[in-house]
């Protein structure tokens, strides 16, 4: 979404102004990068699931019958399942709050589209206190992006300490008994 904003003039209120300016253009460049990389990670934990689940599905069919030590092997699978669905709540937890800011950005990026509107044809010095008064809505905008972010960067750490625990398991389990 393209934004025009009023034109400038050498006052010393624009200062201000662009102080709101610069901090909405930083939210905006960090929000496309966090929605383009939230998207991209959508997948990845449905693909997981739809390559795990016939593999454990096929070793739990085989060991229905199996002494102790497979047993033990067994546990391991149980912990990984475990471990793989609290992946999966903080992964829907993640999701869940970058659809509620982008909701909100949305309503954020109307009104700011309104005052572009509104303000068009007039110099800054008019319409200064429209823009300022956007300032703390683009502050919390600011506060939750920075959550989800982290949000996203331990979700992704935590599918990456899977990952190398499924590739183990994968190999023992493919294993003819």
């Amino acid at each position: 979404m393209l934004l025009q904003y009023p034109k400038l003039s050498n006052s010393a209120d624009v200062a201000r102004y662009e102080d709101y300016r610069k901090s909405h253009q930083d939210f905006m460049k960090v929000y496309k990068l966090l929605y383009g990389e939230v998207s991209s990670f959508s997948l990845i934990p449905e693909r997981f699931i739809q390559q795990a689940e016939p593999v454990i599905d096929a070793y739990l069919a085989r060991q229905s019958n199996r002494d102790v030590e497979q047993r033990i092997a067994l546990q391991a699978i149980t912990d990984f399942i475990s471990n793989f669905y609290t992946f999966m709540d903080e992964a829907t937890e993640m999701f869940t709050e970058h659809q509620a800011l982008a909701g909100h950005t949305m309503k954020y990026l109307e009104k700011v589209s309104f005052l572009n509107r509104k303000n068009q044809d007039r110099c800054i010095r008019e319409c200064e206190g429209d823009y300022l008064q956007m300032m703390p809505e683009l502050n919390d905008l600011k506060e939750i992006l920075y959550m989800v972010r982290d949000k996203l960067d331990t979700t992704s750490r935590n599918l990456n300490r899977l990952k190398p625990v499924w590739e183990r398991i994968k190999d023992k389990i493919s294993q003819p008994l």
